[in-house]
């Protein structure tokens, strides 16, 4: 099917997580396959939404300041209520949302995840409290986890040591859609938590399971960036690895990671650099790991 693209113009405030000054941000609303939308919030972050006879199933929750706008583009497609609402995995770009959108819902993810919100963090000098109750998911799992809805067996699955260690991705079978969540930074360098089990080599990995598990004639949906085919999903594997060798070989010749920012070893990715992390970045995360 052909995918159709609806701009619907609901401005969102620009707050701290804003790229400019001055202007307001649509929601984007694409229609990958029939019932499955995927809706890109402030241009940055993408959530999915899957409706079908048997109810409404989104993929994480976006932002808590963009939740209003963010429903206002659901019900611009369906005034269906959210049944299900899966986190892909714990950073509040994704899980923001789940008080306003998925209190009435059942709240789906990986066990981490359930544990990371459901206690108070610090970052730095700052105090993250523990999410409301409402919030947190109802049914958490470890590995796999499958479900029964809209005339699929979506399959929900836990590839650990990647962009966190709770990631899930989740595979539409009859619609050809995966959803990968963090795992894929599209056009762009990842941004790899290590301090929440994340691994940028395991990042690498886990994007090779995904292409080596699954039909090649998927629609890919990551949390950030362009859609993807898988394909092109191999591609940026590819140039991710080749990233790594650049970095690996210049350590191997006794640089260090302020000699190659210097000297700008990953210049020839720089265009992967414009959105959150940056090419000096992407060394310092491959540096001690090398």
């Amino acid at each position: 099917m052909k995918k159709k693209i609806i701009f619907l113009f609901l401005f969102i405030p620009l707050m701290a997580f804003a790229q400019s000054g001055g202007e307001s941000l649509p929601v984007h609303s694409t229609e990958v396959a029939p019932g499955v939308y995927r809706l890109f919030v402030n241009e940055r972050v993408a959530t999915v939404l899957f409706s079908g006879p048997d109810g409404v199933i989104l993929i994480d929750a976006a932002y808590e300041q963009t939740a209003t706008q963010l429903k206002a583009a659901i019900e611009a497609i369906t005034q269906t209520p959210i049944s299900y609402l899966v986190n892909t995995h714990h950073h509040g770009d994704h899980v923001g949302g789940n008080v306003a959108l998925g209190s009435n819902a059942i709240i789906i993810s990986h066990q981490y995840v359930r544990d990371y919100v459901s206690s108070e963090h610090r970052a730095g000098e700052r105090v993250i409290p523990a999410m409301a109750e409402e919030g947190r998911p109802d049914i958490s799992f470890l590995n796999e986890l499958k479900l029964d809805f809209n005339g699929q067996t979506l399959q929900m699955l836990h590839l650990p040591k990647g962009h966190t260690n709770g990631d899930v991705i989740i595979y539409f079978p009859e619609s050809k859609v995966i959803v990968v969540g963090d795992l894929l930074f599209a056009d762009n360098f990842p941004y790899v938590d290590v301090g929440s089990g994340g691994d940028p080599m395991g990042y690498i990995l886990n994007q090779q399971y995904i292409l080596d598990n699954f039909p090649r004639d998927l629609t890919v949906i990551g949390g950030h960036g362009p859609i993807y085919t898988m394909e092109r999903l191999r591609e940026y594997n590819l140039e991710l690895q080749k990233t790594v060798e650049t970095v690996r070989i210049a350590k191997q010749q006794g640089m260090t990671a302020e000699q190659m920012k210097a000297a700008r070893i990953l210049r020839e990715w720089e265009a992967w650099g414009k959105f959150f992390i940056t090419e000096d970045r992407w060394i310092d995360t491959l540096f001690p790991v090398l």
